[in-house]
């Protein structure tokens, strides 16, 4: 009798193990994917607040992201994208470079456009959790990409980026934490666009 319970506590753990498992792999890097680009693809737009982990020390920032459009603000670098051309302005050198990005040179000018990315930008690949965050590690289809991979840690609980790591094919590597990150209002065209009146004295760069 005695052998006979713990034959059937045993069945009963491996079963619980077994449905466990089972429900562990549902989980596809896909579907984690699947979910925060349902979060962006119903906001009019998405604003965030991030932590750039440097050697110099912590680095803050805010983004603002509607479609592929986006607006960074850090202290030291400032970037519009209004879809096509790209003004990318230094405090520093007090210049501001005007290109027509393409999608890598947008994935390593701001880490953040990596969420916006079409499918065939990448290949996606789940991960061991950490810290309670789904993993996925995403690796550029373009085998000339400056970028080797990104890592982007996913709360469960709201599908929306708690961190994002990306790293270059040179052995750089920027880590990000995502302070703040929500559904935000619909902003204007110009919020996406470089404003000269508002930056007198920059010397505009044209590298188109």
């Amino acid at each position: 009798m005695f052998m006979k319970r713990i034959i059937t506590a045993l069945t009963v753990i491996c079963l619980c193990l077994a449905a466990s498992a089972a429900k562990t792999k549902t989980v596809t890097a896909e579907s984690i994917l699947a979910g925060l680009r349902s979060n962006i693809a119903t906001a009019h737009s998405v604003d965030a607040v991030f932590t750039i982990n440097t050697d110099k020390g912590p680095l803050q920032g805010s983004v603002i992201l509607a479609g592929d459009k986006y607006q960074m603000s850090t202290p030291e670098l400032e970037v519009w994208y209004d879809g096509k051309t790209q003004w990318t302005l230094s405090h520093s050198s007090k210049e501001v470079n005007v290109t027509t990005p393409d999608a890598d040179e947008r994935m390593a000018s701001n880490p953040f456009a990596i969420l916006t990315a079409g499918k065939g930008y990448y290949t996606a690949r789940r991960l061991a959790d950490s810290k309670g965050n789904y993993t996925v590690q995403l690796t550029p289809a373009d085998k000339t990409s400056t970028v080797s991979s990104f890592i982007i840690y996913v709360r469960p609980a709201d599908k929306w980026p708690a961190a994002i790591t990306v790293n270059f094919e040179d052995g750089r590597r920027i880590e990000i934490t995502v302070d703040r990150i929500a559904a935000g209002k619909a902003r204007q065209a110009s919020i996406f666009r470089y404003n000269k009146a508002r930056y007198p004295g920059f010397e505009i760069i044209d590298l188109r």
